[in-house]
């Protein structure tokens, strides 16, 4: 049943604040309990282990006393074994041991003679299982040992060890030959020893079987190949290599595992025996069955839950049955809002009862009244509006409608210019024709330039120039057409050749043309150029230049000759400017350049900066061994990527020219 925001409020505001504290406290006593439970199962498996240390002290101090009771016995057969028997080592290999040992009267259960050479490998024995065996095979503290047995020369009594085949404790001496080529070994087992191993075993399963979640309590002896005390089957490979881990770290460490469905926690404890004579340390493993204590700390989970399901069920129903006497008349109240808010402003709460519910439908009642008046008077003055919205809607479509013609007029106008503009430069083929190896890279920042080349020839007197005309689009395009007519006018009509005369033609003509004076009222619009003529007879550049230089580059080095600094077509200081002709050599395979400023003016990069005149210059340089079309193409990729997403900012003319 769908209840009144009333019962969900208290639900959210008051149930779920009280809910989550609940879940919150149950996780952190949940989560504090198996902590609790695993730092004390951690603790009784420390105490065990001080527990077999304790068992391992008792073996090492009653071995001892066996021991001592067979050294005296075992040195004597061996001396005199080696003084009359093993004198000479001829034919050793094949030597009779059994015999040997039948001849002192001992018995062939607990006593084996072994004969080992240099290499560490047992070349007889009356143990059949070791012959052939290495004992350097052993690791290398092992070789180290028996290596220092041979130098000694001397008897030497090693301590008890475990046999790796039959896995008994066992007392091995040697001692070496006269002649030091090999070693003579004595091995014997010890019933008293074997008793001694059973009551220590019996010990450690006592102790592990002390506490019944414990599965077992291994103690495992020698770093190279670890054993247990307290099993017969070895552990495999990669339980080696963990406990050898162990050995070597020196640490304690817990793993839990699962294996058919139990829960099982293995806590290897590292154990230094510093006081024992036969191990030097020891990992103890103690194996834990954790499925029956984490079943009942999840059953506790479970139990806890469904408490806390119950209690919040009640508490829900109990809330839901005290509010039903407040949501009922707000949920009528509210049914009557909802067809009003749906348009139906004649709609009127119902008024039963003399509860403050009542008071709010009346009153909300009159607000109603009041609305449904309010309504109507507004929708009239839409009405009225909406009427004179059309009426201007209609005239702003008028008046867009010419907006849209004239703007066509105007394009259509422009692009006309463009075109005209394009049929007075010079053509490509007219560029080749007078300079086969050179390039033109012209950008328009607008559809028609400010920005104009020329190019002109009188016999071998080849002429061309790069003109930038203030401002850019039609106003640049208009001055570029004037700029372009004096030009022609002073190669042509008047037949000049010096490219500074050419220029006070062309300042002249600017000038007379826009009526220019030197006040304030006169138009001060004029042209940046650098004009250059190269005669192919003699060899000689000229040039003159407003403004802009020439940039001639040879082998790698750059030689630039500035322009004067004053325009085309103004006025300074009341005098007009004359310009100055320049007259250098030139070779073949030099490189012109002559530009407008717009790439250097370019903003890009990182920074949004400017491509800068240096940048420019540098950029050049680099290039002008490469044929001209790639260069081109170079310096157009060039700006490219230094613009990103920068838009243009003037017009670009870069004229080269390969002599």
């Amino acid at each position: 049943m769908k209840q009144s925001s009333i019962f969900r409020q208290l639900i959210y505001n008051v149930v779920f604040p009280v809910v989550l504290a609940l879940l919150l406290l149950g996780i952190y006593n949940f989560r504090n309990t198996r902590v609790m439970l695993r730092e004390h199962r951690e603790m009784r498996n420390f105490l065990i282990s001080d527990e077999l240390v304790q068992v391992l002290r008792f073996q090492d101090i009653t071995l001892r006393m066996v021991e001592e009771r067979l050294n005296e016995t075992l040195e004597d057969i061996s001396n005199e074994i080696i003084e009359k028997h093993l004198y000479e080592t001829d034919n050793i290999e094949d030597f009779d041991l059994a015999g040997l040992r039948s001849y002192y009267g001992l018995d062939p259960d607990l006593y084996d003679f072994y004969i080992m050479d240099t290499n560490g490998v047992i070349i007889n024995t009356t143990f059949a299982p070791d012959l052939g065996f290495n004992l350097f095979s052993l690791g290398e503290l092992h070789e180290n040992i028996i290596r220092n047995f041979f130098r000694g020369g001397k008897y030497v009594s090693e301590r008890f060890a475990i046999e790796a085949s039959t896995r008994r404790l066992k007392k091995y001496t040697y001692q070496p030959t006269p002649d030091t080529l090999y070693i003579f070994e004595i091995g014997v087992y010890s019933p008293d020893a074997d008793e001694i191993i059973n009551i220590i075993k019996n010990m450690l399963d006592e102790s592990s079987m002390k506490h019944s979640s414990i599965i077992s309590a291994e103690l495992f002896m020698n770093e190279d190949d670890p054993f247990s005390l307290t099993r017969t089957d070895p552990p495999d490979q990669e339980q080696k290599e963990f406990i050898r881990e162990r050995f070597r770290e020196k640490d304690s460490v817990t793993v839990d595992v699962k294996v058919d469905g139990r829960n099982l926690s293995y806590q290897y404890i590292f154990k230094d025996l510093n006081n024992s004579g036969l191990y030097k340390g020891s990992v103890i493993r103690i194996a834990t069955d954790l499925t029956d204590e984490i079943r009942d700390e999840y059953m506790r989970l479970i139990a806890y839950l469904v408490v806390f399901v119950l209690i919040l069920i009640l508490i829900v129903f109990l809330i839901y049955r005290k509010t039903r006497v407040i949501t009922n008349p707000i949920k009528k109240l509210v049914e009557h809002v909802n067809r009003i808010s749906n348009g139906n402003l004649s709609e009127r709460a119902e008024i039963s009862g003399s509860t403050e519910i009542v008071t709010l439908s009346m009153r909300f009642n009159k607000m109603i009244a009041e609305l449904e008046e309010l309504y109507n008077e507004l929708e009239q003055k839409v009405r009225d509006r909406t009427a004179e919205v059309v009426a201007q809607k209609a005239e702003i479509e008028s008046q867009r409608d010419v907006l849209i013609e004239q703007q066509k007029q105007i394009l259509d106008s422009i692009m006309y210019s463009k075109r005209l503009q394009n049929a007075i430069l010079p053509t490509a083929e007219y560029v080749h024709d007078l300079f086969p190896e050179s390039f033109i890279l012209y950008m328009p920042k607008d559809i028609i330039s400010g920005d104009f080349y020329w190019f002109h020839s009188n016999g071998n007197k080849r002429f061309f120039s790069a003109i930038d005309c203030t401002g850019h689009g039609v106003p640049g395009a208009l001055l570029s057409m004037v700029g372009q007519n004096w030009l022609n006018y002073a190669v042509k009509d008047l037949v000049l050749g010096k490219p500074s005369e050419i220029l006070d033609v062309l300042n002249e003509g600017v000038m007379s043309t826009f009526k220019e004076k030197d006040d304030e009222t006169s138009v001060k619009d004029g042209m940046d150029l650098a004009l250059c003529c190269i005669d192919y007879d003699n060899m000689k550049l000229q040039f003159a230049g407003a403004y802009n230089p020439v940039l001639i580059i040879r082998d790698g080095e750059k030689h630039e000759i500035k322009g004067d600094s004053f325009p085309v077509g103004a006025f300074y200081g009341g005098n007009k400017g004359k310009f100055t002709n320049h007259e250098v050599d030139v070779k073949k395979g030099d490189v012109v350049y002559v530009y407008s400023d717009g790439y250097a003016d370019q903003f890009g990069g990182e920074k949004g900066s400017k491509f800068m005149t240096k940048h420019f210059r540098q950029l050049l340089i680099e290039i002008h061994n490469q044929p001209m079309d790639k260069q081109k193409e170079i310096l157009d990729s060039k700006l490219h990527e230094w613009m990103g997403i920068n838009e243009q900012v003037d017009d670009i003319t870069i004229v080269g020219i390969k002599v």
